[in-house]
């Protein structure tokens, strides 16, 4: 028997959550998973300067929970997401926003001209895909000076490497078959390899979904503490990416 395709694989993974779970993640459930998103999405506003007039690229938007928040911004968002029933939720979601466009497809082979758009901003994303096709494409279609932010799983976290690397633990976390998490001197090398520059993944984030809500604001200050402190700052659960398309 053929095995499936990597993209069948994916799609099929994130329609199953959407029936099961209603959500990308059960991580984006709970208060303290609500508080990282809310974090990265002030980072991701800052740093790819989104405001009403740019155009921006969200890969891998799944139900909308990150899309929601960059709407705030003002900035026109199209949300790019390879599972027709995540987008189903996601429709549901942003029904009455109108800065946003939900397109159902491929991060890997997108459907729009080189140059579109002023930033490229993605939530958990990265760690699905093929980083030779994704990253090329996300570069094709950005215009110059444009700038690109991404959050994603630290392999060098305690946690993440098991769920990456024992099977049965990953599947009980809800990961799907081929998804990976990376070593962050070796995301930099691959975002220059595209062309990126100002490539800069930082480990970020002791706060885990699972923390309660009312201990949320002292393990958030333990964490941003533990962030500034080599070695440790190594083993925190994300890496927050950040680079740009040269301006010329």
């Amino acid at each position: 028997m053929t095995p499936p395709d990597r993209l069948d694989s994916e799609r099929g993974h994130f329609d199953r959550l959407a029936s099961e779970v209603g959500n990308a993640w059960w991580g984006h459930l709970t208060d303290a998973g609500r508080h990282r998103l809310e974090r990265r999405a002030s980072v991701a506003i800052q740093f790819a300067r989104l405001q009403k007039g740019v155009t921006v690229l969200e890969p891998g938007a799944g139900s909308g929970e990150f899309t929601e928040r960059l709407a705030r911004s003002g900035a026109a968002i199209c949300a790019v997401e390879l599972s027709p029933r995540q987008l189903e939720l996601a429709r549901l979601r942003l029904g009455p926003v109108t800065n946003v466009r939900l397109v159902v497809g491929d991060a890997g082979r997108l459907d729009f001209p080189d140059k579109t758009f002023d930033a490229v901003v993605g939530l958990s994303v990265l760690h699905h895909l093929r980083l030779n096709k994704a990253l090329p494409e996300f570069f094709r279609v950005l215009k110059p000076g444009a700038r690109v932010f991404f959050s994603e799983p630290n392999m060098l976290n305690p946690q993440v490497f098991l769920e990456r690397n024992v099977k049965w633990f990953g599947r009980w976390l809800q990961n799907s078959p081929d998804e990976t998490a990376f070593y962050r001197w070796r995301l930099a090398r691959e975002l220059r390899t595209a062309g990126f520059s100002h490539v800069k993944v930082v480990p970020v984030d002791f706060l885990h979904p699972a923390v309660p809500r009312v201990a949320i604001r002292l393990m958030a200050a333990i964490g941003e503490t533990l962030e500034h402190v080599p070695p440790i700052r190594e083993i925190a659960g994300s890496l927050f990416v950040y680079a740009a398309r040269p301006a010329s």
